[in-house]
């Protein structure tokens, strides 16, 4: 993107004449393909009311190229000769030149121009936060926020070892192996218990081992 400005001064009691040539000017560019015309008069400190009475015009270009076709239309249309030629007289161009009034500014874009979001999709993200407001401030509170996973209780055994081979239950056989073999024990123990009582032999220290071995539960 490319910017021309034209700053220079207008007299007090030509400045409603000049306002008349702006918009001129306006619809004669626009026409000629530059549709980015625009012009501002410098104020005071902090843009007090006071006027210094100095404009400046920007024009703006997609590129060089674009340019340099609205400054040759410029030049082969009789009607934009005519409003220079007027402008000129208007603000002294000559003198302005001579004593340095007016300058002229050519620009290069810096920061990329981004395109504007549409008014639809504006209005549209304005209802929304609008009735999300009004949603909140009826139910007078935001929703509980939802439970996260519970984490796994420590020592629990996964389906797979760090190495990714899979652990094997156990089966039934081997689990029941264990109580009835217990049982069989305990049995033999208190047979022998009840023949030394029925002796009155004292129980021998290998039955009074396997009577400690019995399980205290199934």
């Amino acid at each position: 993107m490319l910017m021309q400005t034209n700053s220079y001064v207008v007299a007090k009691e030509n400045r409603t004449e000049h306002a008349r040539l702006l918009n001129r000017f306006r619809q004669t560019l626009t026409r000629l393909g530059c549709d980015q015309f625009e012009v501002y008069e410098q104020t005071g400190s902090n843009w007090s009311s006071e006027s210094t009475g100095r404009f400046v015009q920007i024009m703006r270009f997609r590129d060089r190229k674009h340019q340099l076709s609205v400054q040759a239309g410029e030049r082969d249309d009789p009607q934009a000769q005519q409003l220079i030629k007027e402008f000129c007289e208007l603000i002294n161009f000559p003198y302005q030149q001579q004593q340095g009034l007016f300058a002229v500014g050519f620009y290069n874009s810096v920061l990329p121009i981004g395109a504007g979001r549409p008014p639809a999709l504006v209005q549209e993200t304005t209802s929304t936060q609008a009735v999300g407001g009004q949603s909140q401030d009826q139910s007078g509170a935001q929703a509980p926020p939802l439970p996260e996973n519970e984490p796994e209780p420590q020592g629990a055994i996964s389906p797979s070892d760090e190495s990714g081979l899979e652990i094997e239950p156990l089966s039934n056989d081997d689990t029941a192996t264990e109580p009835v073999e217990n049982l069989r024990i305990a049995d033999e123990a208190s047979e022998r218990a009840d023949k030394h009582q029925d002796n009155g032999e004292p129980q021998s220290q290998e039955d009074q081992e396997q009577e400690h071995q019995q399980p205290h539960s199934l």
